[in-house]
């Protein structure tokens, strides 16, 4: 990000490559819509783009472009009422139109153990759309997108016990609505 600033085009381009696939998959967490998602990855990294010279290289860039793609989020969330979609596996994914149950490599897993697969990721999808927004957003930041605690902090803008709290609320959560279910 600081060559970028520096007025490198190229740093601009290895953001992209090297961020693009973990902010979409962000953005497809919080709303269940690959297209949805694409659009606001696109939107987020334009708000860069336009807001370079407010970076401090202080905090990792990360952090920084976590926190442009929250209040982008945010702002989204806002103006749609956007809620999560559950998503049918007999339903058209990716771009070749083939379904997510046929995502699963063939000839390696049985069919057994696919749709046992299937349904625990449906019922984990299911009850993250059941916690509540900071919960979730918590539990996306950590889980999917690996950040510590202290940088989802930062990206929340909330005190680092908030975090905490959020997400052992959220795994009490999920085990209560998850129950035996998963082993």
């Amino acid at each position: 990000m600081v060559a970028f600033q520096g007025d490198d085009p190229q740093a601009f381009d290895e953001l992209l490559c090297r961020y693009q696939r973990m902010l979409a998959n962000y953005f497809y967490k919080q709303c269940y819509d690959r297209t949805l998602a694409q659009d606001l990855v696109q939107e987020t990294f334009l708000r860069i783009l336009k807001s370079r010279d407010r970076y401090r290289p202080e905090a990792k860039f990360k952090t920084f472009l976590f926190t442009v793609a929250r209040n982008l989020w945010i702002d989204q969330h806002r103006s749609r009422k956007a809620a999560p979609k559950i998503v049918s596996a007999d339903q058209p994914w990716g771009e070749d139109g083939g379904r997510l149950s046929d995502a699963v490599p063939s000839g390696e897993v049985s069919a057994e153990r696919r749709i046992e697969d299937h349904e625990a990721a449906e019922m984990v999808r299911e009850a993250l759309t059941e916690l509540p927004d900071g919960q979730r957003e918590v539990w996306i930041l950590a889980i999917d997108q690996g950040l510590k605690q202290r940088e989802i902090a930062s990206v929340l803008e909330i005190p680092l016990g908030t975090v905490k709290s959020r997400m052992n609320a959220a795994v009490t959560r999920l085990r209560g609505l998850l129950g035996g279910a998963l082993r």
